[in-house]
């Protein structure tokens, strides 16, 4: 279980605020998407929640536990896959286990598989494509003890046509699992194909200007992205971000 509470949190760089009384809560199993106009505040948000920045003001929960600056409580999967490159595969998706003095090697043999990455156990990262990373990166996270994940923009530097395949077995491995996601993106189509809830941050300081239910029925395919009422979505959170 997993129940994250942020309570009025404030940070600033100098004289440079970037985030402004941002609160809100994130349910077991929710899946949460944070948009926002560039340089609004979302990965200092991310930071600040896995206690690598100290915030100003504010507080965090998880499941009534105050964790306010503490590490080790969430499992974070930054833009690039970040793999060790002196690690086989096998090995960079146990980091997280390890860590955590817990190492399931049959189980991380048997999420590869179900990855389409069988044979690759013993390859090294500079042997897999972009798509395979991520791939690689998210098993990381979906193995590590920690039951909420932090995503983001994970599949920011993928071509369009790998970045959708990403997007679809992600939904496929999470659905199956029930972690808790919080989901950074630029992207209003992928936010909106993949999440519970959308989370629109306004220009900097951040404040949190919409926190919107999203009405599409799951399990989604891609039939979704071409209808009347995902595409009035689209418009409406294109223009809500456009708005600052």
């Amino acid at each position: 279980m997993s129940e994250l509470v942020i309570d009025s949190i404030y940070k600033s760089f100098g004289a440079d605020q970037v985030l402004h009384d941002v609160s809100f809560s994130a349910h077991d199993g929710e899946f949460i998407s944070i948009l926002g106009p560039s340089g609004s505040g979302k990965s200092t948000l991310f930071k600040v929640i896995g206690g690598i920045t100290r915030q100003d003001a504010g507080e965090i929960y998880i499941n009534g536990e105050r964790i306010t600056g503490k590490s080790g409580y969430i499992s974070y999967m930054p833009q690039s896959a970040a793999l060790m490159p002196w690690r086989t595969v096998l090995d960079n998706v146990l980091l997280g286990q390890e860590i955590a003095g817990k190492r399931d090697p049959a189980k991380a043999v048997e999420m590869l598989k179900r990855a389409g990455l069988k044979g690759y156990e013993k390859c090294f990262p500079h042997q897999l494509s972009g798509g395979m990373k991520q791939r690689v990166s998210f098993i990381r996270s979906l193995l590590s003890p920690q039951t909420l994940i932090c995503l983001d923009e994970p599949f920011s530097a993928l071509d369009e046509f790998t970045r959708f395949d990403m997007q679809k077995w992600l939904l496929s491995i999470w659905q199956e699992y029930s972690k808790t996601i919080l989901f950074v993106t630029h992207n209003i189509e992928e936010a909106l194909f993949l999440s519970d809830r959308l989370i629109i941050l306004s220009a900097k300081p951040a404040e949190i200007k919409r926190d919107w239910q999203i009405p599409f029925e799951r399990p989604r395919t891609e039939q979704l992205l071409y209808t009347n009422e995902f595409l009035q979505w689209k418009k409406m959170v294109y223009e809500e971000i456009k708005q600052g």
